[in-house]
């Protein structure tokens, strides 16, 4: 479903569904991959441009007595990529005699042909980890390049990426959530953090923290990132919400290393599809109709009650679906007991946030046979990560994140937070 917002003649907004048909579905997933495809050429077409400099200029900062050229800055310029011409930083290098080289590999990227749809679609369709060179060939023939020195730029450039969200510095930054979740990813287990922001002319930004990469959710993983998140100036002193998936190795993780400060909110749609996952499928509408409704429930009491007595009835049921639900039943109320408005309070009770940033990356690598090195999970997420995060939105209900602080510290100090002053 698509929401539309139309303007009336008093200027009062009305909002409307309007459903989207398969082809529209399908034009916006095909948007979103060629996106992707766009900036893996932008990556790669960077990296070609800082080649030809160093082969003209030599390596930064020595002294070559017989070069043929030295560098002299960049500036703004542009490359076609699929008949759109597309941003980049064009490095220049003046040559022996003042006047300012011409860079051939420029001149190829300004062509209309340099990089057409086809070469762009057998970038991101599947790319088989067996010809990983070779799907990028049509590419390198339209720049006149070799592929290996295309395939090499983009894997120096993408691991660029990586190192960089590894060495990623928070100090004096103040985030007032944290959302973590373990996410699928060529055949291993992927453990993102992404961040709010908490105050300034950025409330309400979203940023990538930090993944790890580990063969199960365990413990040991979460307690790595966690640590290094800290360690690279990532505060727990103030208190903080985070936002977890149904995991217990990332709420044990969490409450050891972060603090008595913290308050953890678990994923409720984890939650609805963990208790489905051991039912039959004709409970599985009936379970998420009712668990729903008890989280959607305005007095957390009564939404609190109406989920024991979900746990009571799965008991007839199936004992280990009760438990399922009994465990961390409290922890999925978290934000609720905070008394946040609407719009904010929705905002903060799943983790879809990062489910939604890797979708397009899965979705591109869903075809790859197998991952060559230990890196090339990391550095293929990182890349998508990065264009989701550029991407992203405010945080949904961000001009309310100062109900949000008062509410923690109430909590913290043992204070009774008052649900109705909150949801006003």
């Amino acid at each position: 479903m698509k929401k539309l917002t139309r303007r009336t003649p008093k200027g009062e907004g009305q909002v409307f569904q309007m459903p989207l048909s398969r082809d529209e579905r399908v034009a916006l997933i095909q948007d979103g991959l060629n996106s992707l495809a766009c900036q893996l050429g932008l990556i790669a077409a960077q990296e070609m441009l800082d080649a030809e400099i160093f082969e003209l200029c030599g390596p930064m900062h020595h002294r070559i007595p017989e070069r043929a050229a030295s560098r002299w800055g960049r500036q703004r310029g542009t490359v076609v990529l699929n008949g759109r011409k597309m941003p980049i930083q064009k490095p220049r290098a003046r040559l022996v005699d003042g006047r300012e080289a011409i860079l051939e590999t420029y001149q190829r990227l300004q062509s209309p042909e340099a990089m057409p749809e086809n070469a762009l679609r057998r970038m991101i369709r599947g790319v088989s980890c067996r010809d990983y060179e070779g799907c990028l060939e049509p590419m390198a023939k339209g720049f006149g390049t070799k592929r290996s020195s295309v395939s090499r730029g983009f894997v120096k450039a993408s691991g660029k990426r990586m190192k960089d969200l590894a060495e990623r510095r928070f100090d004096g930054q103040e985030f007032v959530a944290v959302f973590i979740d373990g996410v699928p990813y060529g055949g291993e287990m992927l453990i993102v953090a992404l961040g709010v922001l908490a105050s300034g002319p950025d409330a309400g930004t979203k940023v990538i923290l930090g993944l790890r990469q580990g063969a199960t959710e365990n413990a040991q993983v979460c307690t790595d990132l966690l640590a290094d998140l800290r360690d690279r100036g990532l505060s727990f002193d103030e208190p903080m919400l985070f936002v977890l998936d149904g995991g217990k190795a990332l709420t044990a993780s969490v409450k050891r290393l972060c603090g008595p400060k913290v308050q953890i909110q678990r994923c409720q749609q984890h939650k609805i599809r963990n208790v489905q996952g051991y039912l039959p499928e004709k409970y599985h509408d009936d379970i998420r109709r009712r668990m729903a409704a008890a989280y959607a429930c305005e007095d957390v009491k009564d939404g609190e009650r109406q989920l024991k007595n979900l746990v009571a009835w799965l008991m007839r049921i199936n004992k280990d679906a009760a438990a399922s639900l009994q465990e961390g039943l409290q922890e999925t109320l978290t934000v609720a007991r905070l008394g946040l408005p609407p719009m904010l309070a929705k905002s903060l009770v799943t983790t879809n946030p990062i489910e939604s940033a890797f979708s397009v990356a899965t979705k591109v690598t869903n075809r790859v046979k197998r991952w060559r090195g230990g890196d090339m999970r990391q550095r293929w997420a990182t890349t998508g990560l990065m264009r989701a995060e550029a991407a992203f939105n405010r945080l949904k209900g961000y001009r309310e994140i100062p109900l949000l602080q008062a509410a923690l510290k109430k909590v913290a100090n043992g204070d009774v937070v008052d649900l109705e002053e909150n949801a006003a």
